[in-house]
Formats: C-alpha cells, sequence, structure tokens
C-alpha cells in the first residue's frame, strides 16, 4: 500500500483571507507536499482541473460561493477528494450542512493548531491509502473467484472441493466490497457524527442532564462503529507491518490468559491454566495470537454459568503446537456451528455482538498457517482447538 502522507502530494487550501493561507503554507512547510492556494471557490475548481490534488482544505465564509457549496462541487466532481472545513464558525448549522450537503472529513477550528492541521492531512492520505488497498484486494479476490470458477470447470471430479472454495471466495470478495465501502461511506458520516456531538458537548452547561447523557451515549456508540470499522480494515490490510518471529506460545498463552481475566464475567467463573512445559516455539505475531486467545477466552467466560471452569490449555502433538480453550458452558448447537466463523454471524442479543471475533480469529489462524476447530454439544460445554506449525523440532 502507498504511503501519501509521506510521498509529495498535492493539497489544496481555499480562503478568501490572504495571510490565511500564508499562514498554512508556512504550517506545512516542513512536509514534502505541494501546497496550492486559491482566495475563492471557482479559482479552487481551476486548480482541481488541472493538479492531482488529494485533499481540499477550505474555509466556510467566503463571498460568493462559501465553504459548504465548495466541497459539495468537490464531492461530486472528484469524490475521493478528501474534504476538510476549517472555520471560525462551527455552529451546529454550519457543521449539519457540512456533513449532509459536502461529507466532510473533518473539521478545523481558526485558529488552528499547527500539529493538528499537519495531524489531520496526514489522517486524509492514509484514509486514501485505505481506499486504495481495498480496491485493489476487491480485483485481486475478483480474480481469484475466476480463477476458481475456469479450474472447476476442468475439474469436475473435484467438484465439491472447487465449489467450497468458490463460497469462501465470494465472502471474502463481499467483504473486501464492504471494507471498501466502509472506509468511504461510513467513516465519513462517523466523523461528521462526533464532530457535531463534540461541539454540543462544548457547552455541557446549557443542556439539562438527561440530555448531556443522551448526546454522551451517542458519542460512545459512535467510537463503538468507528472500532468496528478498524476491525474490518485491519482484517483487510493483514497487519502488514509487523514481522513474524519465533515466539513463545506458552507466554502468549499467559499474556492473553492475565488480559481476559479483565473482562467482568471471568469473575464469575474458575479459570485455569495449564500449559505443557517445555513447548515447541511458532513463527507467528504474538499481538494478534493474543487477541484470537482473549476472544476465545471472553466467548467462554460468557457462555459459562458461575463457578464453571474455564481451560487454556497447551500441548506439543507430533509437528505441530496445540492450544486449546476449553468450557462446560451452554454450549454450540450443532445446526449452527458450521457459520460459527462467517462474517457478521453471532447468536449474542443486538448490541452485545458484531459477529467479527471468530471471523478475525480464523483469519488471523490461517495467516499463521494454522488450523482452527471446534467441538461443542448443548448443555456440555466447548472446545476451541488452534494447530500451529512447530518453528523448531
Amino acid at each position: 500500500m502507498t504511503n501519501r502522507a509521506r510521498e509529495q502530494v498535492d493539497i489544496l487550501v481555499v480562503d478568501d483571507e490572504p495571510f490565511v493561507l500564508s499562514a498554512i503554507r508556512r504550517a506545512l512547510r516542513k512536509t514534502h507536499w505541494t501546497i496550492h492556494t486559491a482566495e475563492s471557490g471557482e479559482a479552487g475548481l481551476s486548480i482541481l482541473e488541472k493538479e492531482p490534488v488529494k485533499v481540499v482544505i477550505a474555509d466556510h465564509c467566503m463571498p460568493e460561493m462559501d465553504g459548504v457549496s465548495f466541497l459539495s462541487t468537490v464531492r461530486k466532481r472528484w469524490p475521493d477528494v478528501q474534504r476538510v472545513m476549517l472555520t471560525g464558525q462551527a455552529t451546529v448549522d454550519v457543521i449539519e450542512r457540512a456533513i449532509n450537503e459536502s461529507e466532510v472529513f473533518r473539521f478545523l477550528n481558526k485558529p488552528w493548531n499547527d500539529s493538528q492541521l499537519v495531524a489531520t492531512i496526514r489522517t486524509c492520505l492514509e484514509q486514501l491509502d485505505l481506499a486504495e488497498c481495498n480496491r485493489n484486494y476487491e480485483v485481486e479476490l475478483a480474480q481469484r473467484n475466476e480463477e476458481l470458477i475456469l479450474a472447476n470447470r476442468d475439474l469436475e471430479k473435484k467438484v465439491e472441493q472447487r465449489t467450497q472454495a468458490l463460497i469462501q471466495a465470494e465472502k471474502m470478495a463481499a467483504l473486501g466490497r464492504m471494507a471498501g465501502g466502509v472506509a468511504h461511506e461510513v467513516n465519513n458520516p462517523l466523523g461528521g457524527i462526533l464532530a457535531f456531538v463534540q461541539v454540543l458537548l462544548r457547552d455541557k452547561g446549557s443542556y439539562d442532564q438527561k440530555t448531556v447523557e443522551a448526546l454522551e451515549t451517542i458519542e460512545a456508540c459512535a467510537q463503538r462503529c468507528k472500532r468496528v470499522v478498524g476491525d474490518l480494515l485491519a482484517f483487510s490490510r493483514n497487519s502488514l507491518g509487523e514481522d513474524k518471529v519465533e515466539i513463545d506460545l506458552n507466554q502468549v498463552a499467559r499474556s492473553a490468559w492475565a488480559l481476559a481475566r479483565l473482562h467482568p464475567k471471568a469473575k464469575s467463573v474458575d479459570v485455569h491454566l495449564d500449559l505443557a512445559e517445555p513447548l515447541a516455539w511458532v513463527r507467528g505475531r504474538a499481538g494478534q495470537l493474543e487477541q484470537v486467545l482473549i476472544n476465545l477466552l471472553q466467548n467462554a467466560f460468557q457462555a459459562s454459568a458461575m463457578g464453571q471452569p474455564v481451560v487454556l490449555r497447551t500441548r506439543r502433538e507430533e509437528s505441530a503446537v496445540v492450544v486449546e480453550v476449553e468450557d462446560q458452558g451452554e454450549g454450540i448447537k450443532e445446526s449452527i456451528l458450521p457459520r460459527i466463523f462467517e462474517p457478521f454471524f453471532t447468536t449474542k442479543p443486538v448490541g452485545e455482538g458484531t459477529g467479527l471475533g471468530l471471523f478475525i480469529c480464523y483469519g488471523i489462524v490461517k495467516e499463521h498457517g494454522g488450523k482452527i476447530s471446534v467441538e461443542s454439544q448443548v448443555g456440555k460445554g466447548s472446545r476451541f482447538r488452534l494447530h500451529f506449525p512447530a518453528a523448531t523440532p
């Protein structure tokens, strides 16, 4: 994925006050970016027609064409360009128009902080990188899907195997399309919602307690949505920034066990560690594998009644290292076992689960060359088993 934040890219600043344009130029002088300036919306549109601009920062109060109208035109003609509103009048009406008409990505208040200005532009460029990554991801998955279709025509004896592969490829293609859509269609409105709420919360004293609590609830829900988007994008990027190294799964298990025990439900169950010593090491990313174990442990806590045991176990099995998370809780119905690793499939009540946990666990384990399986009986509990190839004999 291209890192535009570190490259020479074009930034356009539109403001009818020359001293503002000069101040922004000074604030960005140490970056690698090419800064274009315009004193009106029409002049800004002319620059956009000629230059490969990636981010536009526009003042709200401008003669003839105000910032909202200008950014709305930019959205229609250049939808991939990231849009930032610069204003000293961040009223509710201004924010509402900017969100509904221009779909601005961020708001900056006058006077701005130089470091905040730079950070906002970097965030915009990173958002463009993510969108490009997801588009490439979707194209690659579509190509893989087509290859599988062609191969299926020549391998009639392997119809069932190829059919399953096609189904999985289609699911992944759907996720790629959705992740790209999330990057464009959800992040921008979420940013607007958060900005809107934060503006309202600046003046808490003007509202009664019930209204303040409602606004804080809206902010918390929007933040939760952003975390879900982050999980999707992290999965689509496949954690490329971190190299795999030889790691001790016993240490990963201990760390996951310690963090998972902070879960409120952990206090009501009997948690045990059963680690084989010595244990062969595996190649991987400790943080990702720790995330998998924490997720499985927390699921076990939620499925267990008070006093029931939950066991985190490791052992050596021929050329593999095995990790198990076992509980004696409510178990999983046989009819839904084949679906538990699908994206967005969940049996939890609305608001308590996104259905991404086990799906992301599945992707992480497969990316480490491992396998994840589950045995479960209703009323008797579940056992999730992870197999990883040993890195040492």
